[in-house]
C-alpha cells in the first residue's frame, strides 16, 4: 500500500481562492464567483498565505493568477467599508503579496479574464505578464472613491509604462478595453474571450517546458536590472549565463 501523495500547503483549503499546484507551474483562480470575485480581508490575508508558500517552492518556474468565471477581480466591495466606523481591515503586512508578485522567483502571469480594477489591477500589474480577454476592462478605480490607490500601483504602473503614463491613469482614470491596454503596453496579449482559456493554457504549458532555471534566471536578471547600474548588472548577468556551462 503507498501512500498518498502529500497536498501543497499553497492549495489550502482557502474560501476566496483556489489553488491548483502541477510543478512546474502553479494556478491561483479569485474564487468568489457568485460576488463577480470582489477582495474581502480573507482573501487579502489568504492571498499573501499563498503567494509565501508558492514562492519558496523551487520547483516552480510559473505562477499564473486568474478569476473564476468571466471576471478576473473588481477590487473591493468598499460601500461597507466606506459607511462602517469600524471596518474589517486587513493587517498592513498582508498588502505585501503584490511584493511578492513582483519579486518571488517565479515568472507571474496575470491571466486577465474580465473586468480588473482596484485591487485586482494593483495584483494584475504586479505580475511580470499580463495577458487580457477581449472582454476585459481595466481601471485604477480609487480616486472615484476619493480614496488613493493600494498594493503598490503607482509604482508597478510607472515601471511598465512610464511616469507620464502611470499619473494619468491614476490621476484621471479611464475604463480601458483589453485593446487599449495592449495599446500602451499594459498586456501582451489579447486573446478572443471563446478561445481565452485555451490560448492562456498552451502559453503557460510552452513557458513550463523551457528549463527551470533558465525561467528563473530571467527573472532573477530582470529584478536586478531594475536596481543595479549597467556594469554591476553586466558583470552578475554574464556570472549567471557562464553558470550554465560550468555546472
Amino acid at each position: 500500500m503507498t501512500d498518498e501523495p502529500s497536498q501543497h500547503p499553497a492549495q489550502g483549503p482557502w474560501t476566496t481562492l483556489d489553488v491548483r499546484v502541477s510543478a512546474p507551474v502553479a494556478w491561483v483562480r479569485f474564487n468568489r464567483p457568485a460576488a463577480h470575485n470582489t477582495v474581502t480581508t480573507t482573501m487579502m490575508i489568504e492571498m499573501h498565505a499563498v503567494l509565501t508558500d508558492l514562492a519558496r517552492d523551487d520547483t516552480l518556474s510559473v505562477v499564473v493568477l486568474t478569476g473564476t468565471g468571466r471576471t478576473f477581480c473588481p477590487g473591493a466591495d468598499l460601500t461597507a467599508v466606506l459607511t462602517d466606523h469600524d471596518p474589517d481591515l486587513p493587517p498592513v503586512e498582508v498588502y505585501q503579496s503584490a511584493t511578492l508578485l513582483h519579486e518571488m522567483p517565479q515568472l507571474t502571469i496575470a491571466a486577465v479574464n474580465g473586468g480588473c480594477a482596484g485591487a485586482g489591477f494593483g495584483w494584475a500589474a504586479a505580475c511580470d505578464l499580463r495577458v487580457a480577454a477581449a472582454r476585459a476592462r481595466f481601471s485604477v478605480a480609487f480616486p472615484q472613491l476619493g480614496l488613493t490607490s493600494e498594493l503598490g500601483l503607482p509604482w508597478t504602473l510607472s515601471r511598465a509604462l512610464g511616469g507620464a503614463a502611470a499619473r494619468d491613469l491614476c490621476f484621471l482614470p479611464a475604463k480601458l478595453t483589453a485593446d487599449d491596454a495592449r495599446r500602451i503596453g499594459l498586456v501582451a496579449r489579447v486573446f478572443p474571450d471563446d478561445r481565452f482559456e485555451a490560448e492562456v493554457t498552451a502559453m503557460v504549458t510552452e513557458l513550463g517546458a523551457r528549463p527551470l532555471r533558465s525561467v528563473r534566471g530571467t527573472k532573477a536578471n530582470l529584478l536586478l536590472a531594475e536596481r543595479s547600474g549597467l556594469a554591476e548588472f553586466v558583470d552578475a548577468e554574464a556570472r549567471r549565463h557562464q553558470s550554465f556551462f560550468t555546472g
